[in-house]
Order: C-alpha cells, then sequence, then structure tokens
C-alpha cells in the first residue's frame, strides 16, 4: 500500500506531496484543486509499465482524440519542457516507485539542403521512464516504454506488473460482467447481494446474462437488468465488484458521492470498509459532498473500533502552490462535531 507520492508537473499540479496514506483515504477541495490528478497519479504510477494509461485518464475526462493537443494536456500548463515526474513509497510490498514522462517529439524542415526553415517540433506521442526499487535493493529496475497515436507499443514482455490498480469514475462501467464472473466463480455473490439489499430490500438474487448484462432478481416474473435499478445501485455494484476483484491493489474513486442519496452514503462506506479489510485493497476516493465526508466519518466509527485506518486530505490551492491538510478520524470527528468547515 501507498504511503506517499510527490506530483510535479502533471496537468494542474506543478508540485505536490502527501505523505501518511491509510488503508482508506478520501481527498476533499475546492473544484481545481487538483483531487481527480491525483488519484491519476496514483494510477498511473500503479501501472507505470502500461503506456496505454495515459490514454485512458484522458479518456476518464472524455478527451478520446489523439493528436499534439491531447498530449500536451498531460503536461503542466502545457509546457512540454518540464517532464511529468510522479515518485512514491509503498509498504507491503517495501517499494519504491518513480515515473517520468517525456513528450516524444518529430521535428520537421522543409526547404533546400543549403537553405531551409524549420517547423515547429511536433509532439506525436509519450515517453514513459519507470524505475523501482524493491524490498533492500538498492538498484532500481528501469524500464522504458512509448505510446503514440498508433497505440502499437505494449509493456515489456520480461516484466510483469504485481499491483493492480483500479480507476472508477461516473461513467466508469466497463469490466463489471468479468469482475461479476469472477464473484459467481468463487461464490462469493451472496456478500454482494447482501450488501445491494441495502439499498433495495426486495433484491433475492443476481445473475450473469449471455449479453453481458447484470440481471436482478426482485420478485417480479422476470428478471431486471441492473442498469435500470438506479444509479446508487449501479454505482454501489461497480464499487464493490471493483474492490472484490483487486485483491492486494489499489482502487482509486473519483467523486464517490455520485449517484447516491445522502442517506444512502453511510451504506456505501460500511460496504467500502469491509471490502476493503477483506480483500486487502487501499481505497483513495475524492468528494464535493459534505454528506459524503459525515457519512465517511460515522461509517468508521461505528464499524472499525480502535483503529488508525483512515485519512481525510483536505487540499488547498492558491495559483501554483498546493497546501494538505491532514485529518485523522479523531481529528475529524472533533472538526464535525464543532461544525468547522471541512470542507
Amino acid at each position: 500500500m501507498y504511503k506517499q507520492i510527490t506530483i510535479e508537473n502533471l496537468r494542474g499540479i506543478k508540485h505536490l506531496k502527501i505523505e501518511d496514506f491509510r488503508q482508506v483515504n478520501l481527498l476533499i477541495g475546492k473544484n481545481n484543486c487538483g483531487k481527480t490528478t491525483i488519484i491519476e497519479a496514483i494510477f498511473l504510477l500503479t501501472g507505470a509499465t502500461n503506456p496505454q494509461l495515459p490514454l485512458k485518464i484522458s479518456a476518464f475526462r472524455d478527451i478520446n482524440l489523439i493528436d499534439e493537443n491531447s498530449w500536451r494536456l498531460i503536461f503542466n500548463k502545457l509546457d512540454i519542457n518540464s517532464n511529468v515526474k510522479i515518485s512514491g513509497e509503498l509498504d507491503k510490498p517495501k517499494e519504491k516507485r518513480n515515473l517520468i514522462i517525456k513528450p516524444k517529439t518529430t521535428s520537421y524542415a522543409i526547404g533546400s539542403k543549403d537553405s531551409y526553415s524549420g517547423l515547429p517540433t511536433v509532439i506525436d506521442g509519450l515517453i514513459l521512464e519507470y524505475s523501482l526499487i524493491t524490498g533492500k535493493n538498492k538498484k532500481p529496475k528501469k524500464i522504458t516504454t512509448e505510446i503514440d497515436a498508433e497505440m502499437k507499443n505494449r509493456p515489456p514482455k520480461d516484466y510483469k506488473e504485481h499491483l493492480r490498480g483500479v480507476f472508477i469514475n461516473a461513467k466508469t462501467s466497463s469490466d463489471m460482467s468479468t469482475r461479476f464472473n469472477n464473484i459467481q466463480i468463487t461464490k462469493r455473490t451472496d456478500k454482494i447481494i447482501k450488501i445491494l439489499s441495502q439499498i433495495e430490500p426486495s433484491l433475492q438474487n443476481l445473475s450473469l446474462g449471455s449479453d453481458g448484462i447484470i440481471y436482478c432478481d426482485i420478485g417480479l416474473d422476470r428478471l431486471m437488468p441492473i442498469n435500470i435499478m438506479g444509479d446508487g445501485m449501479f454505482r454501489l455494484l461497480s464499487i464493490i465488484l471493483a474492490i472484490s476483484d483487486t485483491e492486494d491493489g489499489i482502487v482509486l474513486i473519483d467523486e464517490i458521492e455520485n449517484g447516491f442519496y445522502y442517506s444512502a452514503q453511510e451504506i456505501l462506506w460500511d460496504a467500502i470498509f469491509k471490502s476493503a479489510k477483506e480483500f486487502n485493497v487501499q481505497i483513495f476516493a475524492t468528494t464535493h459532498s459534505i454528506e459524503c465526508i459525515k457519512a465517511f466519518s460515522s461509517s468508521y466509527a461505528k464499524s472499525v473500533q480502535n483503529n488508525d485506518d483512515i485519512r481525510l486530505y483536505r487540499i488547498e490551492r492558491k495559483d501554483d502552490d498546493f497546501k494538505v491538510v491532514t485529518y485523522d478520524h479523531k481529528t475529524l470527528e472533533a472538526s464535525l462535531d464543532s461544525d468547522w468547515e471541512v470542507r
């Protein structure tokens, strides 16, 4: 699990360091303070040898074009002269990870051999330079990969990433059928039903159709697709499936409160705390909602006693300067009880 991370020149973040991560971490702050960029950075570092991930984090923001402008968007202030640098330290396994993302450029020139005029350098991809130090080893393992518009590059064959990461946002629904199938095979469907029935008490069973859709049995004469059972049901299922299918890994959830009525948010956190413990998954989530923050604190207080497994981080930004205010559970409880502004 991650203990800390340092981010330089990624999107809107010039420099930011966050320390003291725990099993479940909630990031809050005003719009454009960098919350989503922070969990994108963790996602990139978790799969640092996969050159497709920079494209994925753009797709999460509905940027699907692959051109010079889209490559530039990953760099702070679009400045390709300042490389993106992300480093992190993990415990269990004990590792230090470093990732440098550089522009992959091509220069063009026109004219004769003796007299030509140069054209601006064109960015046609990214170069990812990754280094990993494990255990007591002092010599890092270094791997370089590239990605361009043809997307032919793949992770090196001689390296297999052991740390899995999953990114979920309000529009993410891919891989749900695969994850649910894994749950069925390992006979854990009852656990998922028990969690979802807190939102939909009539839920009796779940099954995977040949069309890849997950269906609900709510006592009617036919099964109902999970997609039409409400945003809360669909969102909760996607989150719990991701956690249960990412054992010993990292799950990142952007705007976690989306789709949940405020009264259901404590159910959400109950499920997350229980699932994170059961599958040894580290959670990073973002929110704008004070109700979500209160549910986060209340659920932890009743479900996990005498531990120190959560952190809340308020990200403050003024121009290029970032400040991180850290709350453990006791401090967060005291702040909420005193009606202090946490967000």
